[in-house]
């Protein structure tokens, strides 16, 4: 069995922010062309450099707060989740903000464990702890009929296709709903 733990990640938490950074920085060295689901409003030209900058300061200020898994105390997956502008199926911005994953990575060695299922619930429980009724999530757009990566991780854990917004499908999530099993 895997030692497996998760930790909050929020401006209060120093150690866990700088942590997650350095995650983000380490999977972006080894895929330079990542995705983090819930930025599709930012531009397509955006560096994911620049992405990782954008992900830092929203941790750092507060904006962006969530959580981190660990396995054998290294960080093994991450899922930030913040109030960001919301989209709709046309992929324009509706009005006002809505709880949204900016980011669901988790460190390829250790997919296929529920990581991200177990991350999402714990982001869900926070959420919904706080009268939040429901999550959104961007995964990029897959090949018809491949239902893998990110998105396949999201509808799993119970989102449910919206719509699709630009290169993104927008899946949304009821909280209080979540089934995730025992990570190892």
């Amino acid at each position: 069995m895997l030692d497996t733990y998760v930790l909050p990640v929020s401006a209060d938490e120093p150690t866990t922010v700088a942590e997650s950074l350095a995650l983000l920085e380490h999977e972006l060295d080894e895929v330079p062309d990542a995705v983090f689901p819930g930025l599709s409003g930012q531009p397509p030209e955006l560096d994911p450099w620049e992405v990782v900058e954008i992900l830092g300061a929203d941790m750092r200020s507060g904006k962006l707060k969530g959580f981190a898994g660990y396995v054998g105390g290294f960080p093994a997956g991450l899922c930030l989740v913040g109030a960001l502008a919301a989209f709709g199926p046309s992929a324009a911005a509706t009005t006002g903000r809505v709880p949204t994953v900016a980011c669901l990575l988790v460190v390829p060695r250790y997919r296929r464990l529920g990581l991200g299922r177990v991350l999402l619930a714990e982001a869900e429980s926070a959420l919904a702890a706080e009268g939040e009724t429901f999550l959104d999530a961007y995964p990029p757009k897959t090949r018809p009929g491949k239902e893998t990566g990110p998105l396949g991780t999201f509808l799993q854990a119970g989102f449910v296709r919206m719509g699709e917004a630009g290169d993104r499908i927008l899946v949304r999530k009821t909280l209080g709903t979540t089934r995730a099993r025992k990570v190892g």
